[in-house]
Parts: C-alpha cells; structure tokens; sequence
C-alpha cells in the first residue's frame, strides 16, 4: 500500500506506521507487518488496528497509540508527539517513558454464545462436506501430506468450506462495522479447510486453511474467536511447543501418549493463563517452531527466558516442520524420544519406572 503523510492534524495510524518505513498488509478488519522494535522476521507480528487507533506487536509486547508510536519509534517527547500530530496536549508536562510490561499470560475467554451457536451450526455443515464427495481430495491431502488418520481427522472436527461466503456480522454476535467505502462489514468466511477449537463440547475458534490465499494470509481466524492455542494432555509432565494447528495434531496422533502438545498457531503467539501453569510444571518443554526465517529464530528467546532450563530447541532435522520432516523420513516418534529421554534405553527405564515402579512422569523424566 502507499501511504501519503502529513504532519498535523487527522493523521492515520497507518501512514505514520508506514512512513517509519513499516510495510503493512491488510488481514480482514486490521493490518500486518513485521515489528520494527525486535529482531523477529515474522511478517505479521505487528497488529495495527486502524478504526481504534493502535497497534501491539505479539512478539515483544510493544504496543500503543500514535503518540506512543512517536515516543517509543522517534524518541519524541509527550508533548514533542502531540504537537507533531497536531494535539494539544494541554499544561507541558514531561511524562516518562516506560519500558515494555513484562509478559504475563492472558486468560483465555470463549466467544458469545450466540457465536459459538452459529459457529457449530456452520462446522457441523462443514464437517459434511468434508466427508462427502466434495471433500475426497481435501482428505487424501489430510492423510498422506499431513500424515491425519481418519480417527484424527474426525476426532478434531476438521472440515471444508468450498467457497467464499460473507454473512451478517449480527448473526455471529458481532458488533456492526462499516468499511471505508461506507458499505457494511461481513463475517467473512473463506474457502479453506476449517480446523476448530473445540473446549467441552463448545466451539471456542474457527481457523481455516485457505485454499487459494494469494498474496493474503494462508491462515484466518475468524473475528469473534477464542485466541488461546490448542493444546492437548497439558497434565503430563513434559510438551512439544509446535506453530502450526495441524502439525499439532499429527504430534499428538504419534507422541500423545507421551507428553502434551500445543500449538500456538504462530511463532510469536503466547500460550494462556491455562497452558502457562502448565508448562511452568512441566520437566521438558521441547520448542520446535517452524525452522524458517518466520518461525523458531526469531521466537526462541521467549521459551528460555520463561521457562528456563526446562526449554529445549528441538527443531526437526529433515524439514521445516514436523509434517515436511515426516514426509522427508523423520521418525516423529523417535524423533520425540530422543528429545525427552536422550536414548531409547532410557525411555525404556522410564516406561518401568512410570508402570512398574509407582513413579510419576515428573519424578522418572527427573532420575
């Protein structure tokens, strides 16, 4: 997009953002970009809201209003930032500058339930599809490019939209919203495999794989969603951190009996208020991140810093992530094994100790 900047008055959060340089893509009601304030290489960690004004980068926290932009981004004073943007900014008064909060994790909240009624009527039609004529060449990708078994696959909910639709936000519980051609925002819901989040019966998240996704995102959560990730088995005494809703899936087909695993999502997520007890728990927390230039390098720091010794970068070693690795030849249940027990004997010592021996996971991933 090109942005046209002046200084004064009326100024739009995306041309000041854009003029710092930062290349901002549109995905659905907001913007995307790569955050100029860390080192990460994703292209969509930065958010930027334009009908609120702000901006918050899920990578460093970062995060704020235009003024906060000119302060943290330029150096400018409060009031330097106001009188830049053509405010005033009333009596002068320095106000300092604060370092970015220290991380804490979010408490994840279901959607409305008006939400969530719709979004199971559309996922059971959804599901349908999936299983019928329509969907053969979706599931034969699901089974031998992702490695799903049908259990999987049905047990997850998976399903397929064959083609764009946009519906009344009001019948999604959404409040209305107008475009900046004056007409009335949809819920938009692409074409695209739909993976689901499902919490007790209840449909928290809709994700869909777009089939065709151009120069947009592949990935689109649907607006009104739960943001938690998926996880699964967070009771065990170990995990596998992945990105991808489906790589988390296939780990969990092959190692859940072993550890739990979560999906963020994306590289620079956060897991919840839940998953974080969890993982401050936990033994091992092996972090396999995509290994491309958007994945693991730039979110490493997070899982150290956090849960210190416990984190272990364990990315797989035949592909960028555990579906391209296992199509390469990678063991994925090998592959974990050695990742939390270092050798198949001693897996074997803490299968006897965990069956045999009365030991917990905990205290036989400690020995």
């Amino acid at each position: 997009m090109t942005y046209h900047f002046e200084r004064g008055a009326g100024v739009n959060i995306l041309d000041l953002i854009g003029a710092d340089g930062v290349k901002l893509k549109k995905y659905g009601a907001t913007y995307r970009g790569r955050c100029p304030f860390h080192n990460g290489k994703t292209e969509t960690s930065l958010l930027v809201d334009a009908d609120a004004g702000k901006y918050h980068c899920f990578g460093c926290d970062m995060h704020g209003d235009a003024i906060q932009w000119l302060r943290d981004r330029r150096g400018l004073s409060f009031h330097e930032a106001c009188t830049f943007l053509g405010h005033d900014p009333g009596p002068r008064k320095e106000q300092p500058r604060t370092a970015p909060a220290a991380w804490e994790p979010r408490e994840a909240t279901a959607p409305a339930a008006i939400w969530q009624e719709r979004a199971r009527a559309f996922l059971d039609e959804a599901i349908d599809t999936l299983w019928s004529g329509r969907g053969a060449k979706l599931r034969a990708w699901l089974r031998l490019e992702k490695g799903l078994n049908d259990a999987t696959i049905k047990g997850a909910g998976l399903g397929f939209n064959p083609a764009d639709k946009y519906e009344p936000r009001a019948t999604w519980g959404l409040d209305p919203a107008i475009k900046e051609d004056g007409t009335e925002k949809k819920q938009w819901i692409p074409a695209g495999l739909i993976i689901p989040w499902v919490v007790n019966g209840d449909v928290h998240r809709l994700r869909i794989r777009r089939d065709e996704p151009g120069d947009g995102a592949r990935y689109v959560i649907m607006s009104g969603a739960s943001s938690a990730p998926m996880a699964w088995g967070l009771e065990r005494a170990a995990a596998v951190i992945v990105e991808s809703e489906l790589d988390g899936l296939l780990l969990n087909q092959e190692v859940g009996d072993l550890c739990a695993v979560v999906a963020l999502g994306t590289a620079t997520a956060k897991p919840d208020t839940a998953t974080h007890k969890a993982l401050k728990a936990a033994e091992v927390i092996l972090v396999s991140l995509d290994t491309d230039e958007a994945g693991a390098k730039a979110a490493w720091k997070f899982w150290p810093d956090t849960y210190g010794k416990a984190a272990r970068r364990w990315p797989t070693v035949k592909g960028k992530d555990a579906s391209e690795a296992r199509l390469n030849g990678l063991g994925l249940r090998a592959w974990v094994i050695a990742g939390l027990f270092g050798s198949e004997e001693r897996f074997e010592r803490f299968c006897i100790q965990t069956i045999d021996g009365g030991m917990t996971d905990a205290e036989a991933l400690r020995v």
